[in-house]
């Protein structure tokens, strides 16, 4: 249906004319909705509740286990999930520092209504954009006349018609959603809130495949009722940097109180419960029909899949200063509310918790991932752009990640300019994304650092090296921070130089910080450098024996100390990335006819007609596609002169 058809409907009429709408305001969309605004664009985003704008249903917390790095990179481009989130912290924890610097990775508890409330104002203060509550429930878009389609505008629920030369849909866990305790099935959002009805079937009306994901939310418990004597206490950390480089840049350090967390262990009663009630569970019996999340399964799943494992950690952490209410990290069900309770009380320190919301599966719907480009733009519909959950991952991370790259695209759309493509050896979006439009996906996509090739290279440390250039090219970073950002960049390279000619002879003083670290003295002259690259030598040992020294910021140092110990693999990762990106930068004709490529196998020849890779880079990972077949799509590119750099 295109605009002229709608406004013929009974009681329509034309709300506002803008260049890009964006339809949901989660995290996705609150990112789109910026971005394009911050572009200059005249944006208006969608809300089916002013009140939920970026809300934390599942979990309190921002960041994780590359989770982190995806917060750093979406800042780097001059998103704003970071700089939000550094506002709203009560807790604040580096991951993995046990482990290599490439999976170190920061994670914060988020006092819940704050982040939301501070994201609401934020936007709300942003130039060139609008904020509405409304009920979008139809795409609208004109007919090409050859099988595809061009966004022109949006409808309500309420026939307000909205013109826009751009539509972003962001939907999360809205379109279709009920949610399902049990016995007990309601037509609801998350939280109970209002869910999306009429868009899942818009777009199916433009021949965009829909699919169906269910994930989960866990119990929450009051403060009050709960005996945390018997629990594991997880206390904050004060050496982690801040989200945001703006607040980097300005010395910024996470509070000094913090709140705690803890954890407990499931107990053999625990167990007992549910498969005593295995019966009920909805998982289980048919009643949900959703794929659900691989790696973060309800609790029952846990004790049916795993087997092997006696018992399950669980995570109790609070959801702000302001409540008592508490998430029972890990521990989401669909079994009824009934046996929740006793679940509940059969953990430590909870046989008295009071909970105060249920636990709960929700089911929604969902695009192929596919039929996307990967500026994230409609293979079907043009000027339609999808970002989060509707695109089949999960996550608050991954949703602004894909928001932020949505949004650009959007807006480069609009302004008739190419579309900004994050690559795998880029940044965790880069690979994010690659994977949804290229390798789809049968169940919610969660990022890990293992998914991605160059996680050295991709560190959380050097997110704005990698994607600062990017997000000042296309206008959302300022002139000020770039600049700082240089001056950041050249100190790194500076005193890398300068502990690279700086050498120190075999004193007593040296002998005596090797000892400490375990290593031995080197029996002439070394530079700094070298021994920085022994493993337990760290930059700040040196500093006795280092009297020129520059007074450097704490990030500073610990760049330049990751990027000297680990400069051979680093060397070797930019290796492998001139080689990737030599085949990213290979394009493929929109209109290559496959069929006539001979040597092509014929699997290869229908993967490559229906996806349709940009790229040679992006059609070697499309599985069913060899080696010899890309080999033969070289040959044939160069035959046509085709394979032309993007």
């Amino acid at each position: 249906m295109n605009i002229e058809e709608a406004l013929k409907i009974d009681n329509a009429y034309l709300a506002g004319e803008y260049d890009v709408a964006v339809v949901g305001a989660g995290h996705a969309g609150c990112e789109a909705a910026h971005a394009c605004a911050a572009m200059g664009l005249r944006t208006i985003l969608f809300t089916l509740h002013l009140d939920s704008l970026a809300n934390l249903p599942c979990n309190p917390s921002i960041g994780g286990t590359a989770k982190g790095q995806i917060v750093r990179e979406v800042d780097a481009l001059g998103g704003i999930m970071g700089k939000v989130a550094d506002d709203c912290l009560i807790q604040m924890r580096m991951l993995n520092r046990t482990k290599g610097p490439a999976v170190h990775s920061p994670r914060a508890q988020m006092d819940r209504s704050k982040y939301s409330v501070m994201m609401k104002k934020f936007l709300e203060d942003t130039e060139n954009l609008d904020i509405r509550q409304g009920h979008v429930t139809a795409l609208l878009a004109s007919d090409n006349g050859d099988g595809t389609y061009k966004a022109t505008g949006v409808m309500t629920e309420s026939k307000a018609v909205y013109s826009a030369k751009a539509v972003v849909i962001c939907s999360g866990t809205y379109m279709e959603a009920r949610t399902i305790r049990g016995e007990v099935i309601m037509e609801s959002g998350p939280d109970g809130l209002p869910r999306s009805v009429g868009l899942s079937e818009s777009l199916s009306g433009y021949n965009i495949p829909i699919l169906r994901f269910k994930t989960g939310t866990p119990v929450r418990v009051n403060a009050n009722s709960v005996d945390f004597s018997v629990m594991e206490v997880q206390e904050g950390e004060h050496d982690v940097p801040p989200f945001s480089f703006e607040n980097e840049m300005n010395g910024r350090g996470v509070p000094e109180e913090q709140t705690p967390c803890y954890s407990v262990w499931t107990t053999p009663e625990t167990r007992e419960v549910i498969f005593d009630n295995m019966d009920r569970s909805p998982l289980y019996s048919g009643v949900i029909k959703g794929t659900g999340p691989r790696y973060c399964p309800s609790i029952e799943d846990k004790f049916v899949k795993f087997k092997d494992k006696t018992r399950h950690q669980i995570f109790v952490e609070p959801m702000g200063s302001n409540t008592r209410e508490m998430y029972l990290q890990g521990f989401s069900t669909s079994l009824p509310e009934d046996v929740q309770v006793r679940m509940v009380h059969s953990l430590p320190g909870l046989g008295k918790a009071v909970i105060q919301r249920s636990a709960y599966a929700i089911e929604y719907d969902l695009i192929e991932p596919t039929t996307l480009k990967r500026s994230l733009e409609s293979k079907i519909v043009s000027g339609l752009f999808t970002a989060g959950q509707i695109n089949g991952s999960s996550g608050y991370e991954e949703a602004a990640g894909q928001g932020i790259v949505a949004g650009i695209n959007a807006g480069r759309y609009v302004q008739g300019r190419d579309a900004v493509i994050i690559d795998r050896s880029q940044g965790y979006i880069g690979v994010l994304v690659d994977d949804l439009v290229t390798k789809g996906t049968n169940e919610p996509y969660r990022m890990m650092t293992s998914r991605a090739e160059y996680r050295l290279f991709l560190r959380y440390d050097n997110a704005d090296m990698r994607l600062t250039p990017v997000g000042h090219e296309v206008g959302l970073i300022s002139d000020e921070r770039y600049e700082a950002f240089v001056r950041k960049y050249d100190a790194i390279r500076s005193e890398r130089e300068r502990l690279g000619r700086t050498y120190v002879g075999p004193t007593l003083e040296l002998e005596k910080i090797l000892i400490s670290a375990g290593s031995t003295l080197p029996p002439s002259g070394i530079s700094l450098a070298e021994l920085l690259r022994r493993p337990d030598v760290t930059y700040e040992m040196l500093a006795p024996i280092d009297p020129k020294r520059p007074e450097l910021t704490r990030d500073i140092c610990k760049e330049v100390e990751t990027d000297i110990k680990y400069e051979g693999y680093l060397k070797l990762e930019e290796e492998k990335i001139k080689k990737f990106i030599k085949l990213e930068k290979k394009a493929i004709p929109s209109d290559t006819d496959y069929s006539k490529i001979t040597g092509l196998r014929l699997e290869a020849r229908q993967k490559l007609d229906r996806m349709k890779p940009e790229s040679v880079g992006q059609a070697s990972r499309i599985s069913g596609v060899s080696p010899a077949d890309i080999s033969v799509l070289l040959v044939y590119l160069e035959s046509i002169k085709g394979g032309a750099d993007v």
